[in-house]
C-alpha cells in the first residue's frame, strides 16, 4: 500500500511542479485567505475563510518554498486526503479472496480519479477536506457497532475540523452526516446506532460551531455570494453530471439491498444521495458548491461500494479468471493516462497568473504604485491581489450581486463600455491605477460564459485598448496592461 502512496504522491508532484507559472484556479483565493489569516492582506479580496482554509496549513509550504513551489507541493499533498477513508473503509470489507490486492486496486484506481485529477488544478482544499468527512462516516459506521472512546474523539475530531478547513465541505457534512446517520438506524435492526454515535456528533458539532464567525457573510441568500435567477434548478441535458447520476444510482441501490454489513448497506444511501444532488445547479454560490461538489465527493463511497461488487460478488462467480491481473494493469494504465491528460488539459484553460501576468505584475510592482489593478475575472483579480498586495475590481460572467453592482458599473466605465459615463469618478471610486487583462478571456474554451455588458464581437480587447485614458504599458502574449490616466489626481 506504501508503493501506491509514494507513486501516486509522485505522480502528483511531477505534474505540478512541471506546470509553467502559477498553478490553476482557485490559488490565489487560498494566498489570499492566507494573509488575511496571519494579519497581512490590505485589500479585503474574496471572502473571509477559516484560519485552516488554507491559512495555516498552507503557510509552512509557502515560508519555506516560495509561493509558486510550496502552493505546488501543498496541493499535492492535499489531494492525497480521501485514500484514507477509502482504505479504512476498505478494511472492514471481507473480500473472500486476495483481499490486500483489491484493496490496492481501489486506493489506487481513486488516486487517478479523473475528477480529482482536475481538482488539484482548481483547488485542493475541498479534497483536503473530503479526507476527514470520509473518516467521520468511517467512524459512524463503527460506532454503530462498538462504542469506543478512541472512535468518538476520531469522529469528533474529523467534524470540527471540517468547518475550519473548507466552507463547501462543512456543508456536505451537514447534508450527509445526517443522512447517513438515519441510513445506519434503518440498516441496524438490533441495536440503535443513533445511541453510540451520539456523544462524537454533539462533541464535534459543538466544536465545529466555534467556526460560525467565517460563515455569517456566505450564508445563502445573504448578498455576499448571490446571484439574480433561481435559486435552485436542474442542470443542462448534456452535462457529464446526468452521466454520474446513472453510474450512481444503480451502484447504491444494489449495495443498499444486497450487502450483508450496515455500514455499508448506509453507504450505498449516501452514493444516491450524492448521484441525485450533482444533478442541481443554483445562482447562489454558496448553494451551487453544494450541488457542484457532490460530483467530487461521490468518487469515495462509490469506489469502496464498486470494490465490494466486483471482489465479493463479480470475481468469485467469474472463479478469479486468469486475465483479472492483466485487466487490472490495464484499468490502472487507462486511469493513469486520464488523470495526467485531465490535469494537463485543466491546467491550460485554468491558468490564471500565468508567466506574462506575473512578469506584468512584477513590472507595476516595480513602479511602487499601489493602486488598485482592475482585472477581467473574478479568479484572475485573487490572483492580483495575492501577489501584488493590492485590490482587484473585476468584470463578473453574470449580473453581479448586489453588493458589487457599483464597482462593476465603474470597472466597464473605465474598460470603455459604458457610453456616457465619467472615468474620473469612477477612478476614484475603484481608486484604481492599471488595467491587467488576458486576452484568452472570456472565450477560453467553448462553454465559458462571455463578460456580463461587455460590447459583443471578437474585438472586445481592441475597443477597451482605444479608450483614450487607457495607456499601454505592458503587452506579453495574451497579457496586457494599461495605465488609467483620466486626468484624476496621481493618475
Amino acid at each position: 500500500m506504501l508503493w501506491i502512496i509514494a507513486a501516486a504522491l509522485g505522480l502528483r508532484l511531477v505534474l505540478t511542479l512541471s506546470h509553467p507559472g502559477y498553478l490553476g484556479v482557485d490559488g490565489g483565493a487560498y494566498l489570499v485567505g492566507m494573509a488575511a489569516t496571519l494579519g497581512n492582506d490590505p485589500t479585503g479580496a474574496g471572502f473571509p475563510r477559516p484560519p485552516l482554509a488554507p491559512g495555516f496549513t498552507l503557510w509552512p509550504f509557502v515560508e519555506l518554498l516560495g509561493t509558486d513551489i510550496g502552493y505546488k507541493i501543498w496541493s499535492s499533498l492535499a489531494s492525497m486526503s480521501p485514500l484514507i477513508p477509502v482504505y479504512l473503509f476498505c478494511r472492514r470489507i471481507h473480500f473472500p479472496r486476495h483481499r490486500g490486492l483489491i484493496m490496492a486496486f481501489t486506493v489506487a484506481i481513486l488516486s487517478l480519479d479523473l475528477l480529482h485529477g482536475e481538482m488539484i488544478v482548481t483547488g485542493s482544499l475541498p479534497l483536503l477536506a473530503f479526507g476527514f468527512l470520509g473518516t467521520a462516516w468511517w467512524a459512524m459506521g463503527r460506532l454503530a457497532e462498538e462504542r469506543t472512546l478512541r472512535l468518538t474523539l476520531i469522529l469528533a475530531v474529523s467534524l470540527a475540523l471540517i468547518p475550519y478547513i473548507n466552507q463547501t465541505t462543512a456543508g456536505l457534512a451537514v447534508v450527509t452526516v445526517p443522512v447517513y446517520l438515519l441510513a445506519l438506524r434503518w440498516a441496524h435492526r438490533d441495536n440503535d446506532p443513533i445511541r453510540g454515535n451520539l456523544p462524537g456528533l454533539a462533541l464535534g458539532g459543538l466544536l465545529a460551531l466555534t467556526a460560525l464567525p467565517w460563515y455569517l457573510d456566505v450564508l445563502p441568500v445573504t448578498g455576499m455570494l448571490a446571484y439574480p435567477g433561481p435559486f435552485m434548478f436542474l442542470t443542462h441535458m448534456y452535462d457529464s453530471a446526468w452521466w454520474q447520476f446513472l453510474i450512481a444510482w444503480p451502484v447504491g441501490l444494489y449495495v443498499a439491498r444486497k450487502a450483508n454489513e450496515e455500514w455499508l448497506k448506509s453507504l450505498g444511501i449516501l452514493v444516491c444521495l450524492l448521484g441525485t444532488l450533482l444533478v442541481f445547479m443554483s445562482t447562489d454560490e454558496t448553494v451551487i458548491n453544494v450541488f457542484y461538489r457532490s460530483r467530487y465527493l461521490l468518487a469515495i463511497p462509490w469506489y469502496i461500494c464498486t470494490a465490494w461488487i466486483i471482489g465479493v460478488r463479480v470475481l468469485p462467480a467469474l472463479r478469479w479468471p486468469a486475465y483479472a491481473p492483466a485487466l487490472t494493469l490495464t484499468a490502472v494504465a487507462v486511469m493513469g493516462f486520464g488523470y495526467i491528460w485531465q490535469f494537463n488539459n485543466q491546467a491550460r484553460y485554468s491558468a490564471m497568473a500565468t508567466p506574462a501576468t506575473a512578469a506584468a505584475l512584477d513590472q507595476i510592482r516595480g513602479y511602487g504604485d499601489d493602486r488598485a489593478i482592475i482585472s477581467n475575472s473574478f479568479t484572475l483579480s485573487l490572483w492580483i491581489a495575492a501577489l501584488n498586495k493590492v485590490p482587484s475590481p473585476h468584470t463578473w460572467t453574470w449580473h453581479p450581486p448586489r453588493r458589487f453592482v457599483e464597482t462593476d458599473q465603474a470597472v466597464r466605465c473605465l474598460m470603455g463600455w459604458v457610453a456616457g459615463c465619467d472615468p474620473q469618478e469612477a477612478q476614484l471610486q475603484l481608486g484604481a491605477g492599471w488595467v491587467l487583462i488576458d486576452t484568452r478571456f472570456p472565450a477560453y474554451n467553448a462553454r465559458a460564459p462571455g463578460i456580463y455588458l461587455a460590447p459583443n464581437g471578437p474585438d472586445l480587447w481592441d475597443v477597451t485598448g482605444e479608450t483614450p485614458w487607457l495607456m499601454e504599458e505592458y503587452r506579453w502574449g495574451t497579457t496586457i496592461v494599461w495605465r488609467i490616466d483620466t486626468g484624476e489626481k496621481g493618475s
